[in-house]
């Protein structure tokens, strides 16, 4: 059985009592929406997929009165969650925290291998915390962004239905929110290897370069090609300029010579400072013949 009212004095009539008659004089009265359902469905509108998984975990945020929850999503993919989420100040956060890192590790002169450059086990370690934290207080930063754009909503004159199409439009996941991630991560890459070169990159710089009289053979390749053991490293103590040195080691006459060289790099462009054999100091015309006796070496051996 409705309800019904009378729209005259407003009390309650029941179909039975309704006549013909007084039936144009009565109203339907629908539910109101209460505002905590309506506030649910603006949340529900605003995140969309996996609404259930975050609605419970920021009821217990709630409940507890805390901002730790845990998200093993924001702690694995930590800026690619957020560019996923449509939350990219968290992304430009983490980028400014990933350049002091770099800073950090710039100023102390670390010396990065070229093996796990990009898994270097004290970098990871300084970062882990970084992680952590992400996902401690991913569920709360979360809450935080979807109230900040229900409450911007809320004060805009919409109706209900063009509240829930608003907040759609603000909310939910975005693929083009994790390309933006992906380029911005490559763009800080790029930008901080000039701004903020590693040891590595300083490396680079002489491996992948080449020589006049030898242009179709890099450096690095020439070397690994004559010498066994090779090393190369980053000399920043003890010399005003960058200075990467090789050493390897080649047989000759039955023995081990070990042989250092060591380069100067200016703005783009690099030469040989110095070289030593066994730990004897070579002459610029030794230095020379060692170099086409490296490379003509190489030479035969690709013609062959």
């Amino acid at each position: 059985m409705q309800d019904y009212f009378c729209s005259s004095c407003g009390k309650a009539a029941t179909d039975e009592k309704v006549s013909s008659e007084a039936a144009a004089s009565v109203e339907y009265m629908a539910p109101v929406e209460s505002e905590d359902s309506l506030e649910a469905q603006l949340e529900e509108s605003f995140v969309r997929k996996n609404y259930d998984f975050y609605i419970n975990k920021w009821n217990k945020l709630e409940n507890k009165d805390s901002k730790i929850s845990w998200n093993w999503a924001t702690f694995f993919l930590g800026p690619f969650w957020f560019g996923y989420r449509k939350m990219y100040i968290p992304v430009l956060l983490i980028g400014v925290i990933y350049f002091l890192v770099d800073l950090f590790f710039f100023l102390i002169h670390y010396q990065f291998s070229e093996d796990n450059y990009f898994v270097d086990p004290i970098q990871n370690l300084v970062l882990f915390p970084l992680f952590i934290i992400l996902g401690l207080f991913g569920n709360y930063i979360y809450l935080k962004h979807a109230n900040r754009y229900i409450n911007q909503v809320n004060l805009k004159p919409f109706d209900n239905e063009q509240k829930k199409t608003w907040l759609k439009s603000k909310g939910g996941t975005s693929w083009l929110g994790v390309l933006f991630t992906i380029l911005f991560v490559l763009f800080y890459g790029i930008v901080s290897a000039f701004l903020i070169p590693t040891n590595v990159d300083q490396i680079h710089t002489v491996k992948d370069g080449s020589f006049y009289n030898y242009p179709t053979t890099t450096i690095g390749k020439g070397f690994d090609n004559f010498f066994n053991d090779t090393h190369w490293e980053y000399v920043s103590s003890g010399s005003p300029y960058d200075v990467v040195r090789f050493s390897g080691i080649v047989m000759s006459d039955g023995e081990e010579v070990k042989v250092i060289i060591d380069f100067v790099i200016t703005d783009n462009s690099f030469e040989i400072h110095s070289s030593t054999v066994n730990g004897n100091k070579l002459a610029n015309e030794e230095i020379e013949t060692m170099i086409d006796t490296i490379f003509n070496s190489n030479e035969n051996v690709i013609h062959n």
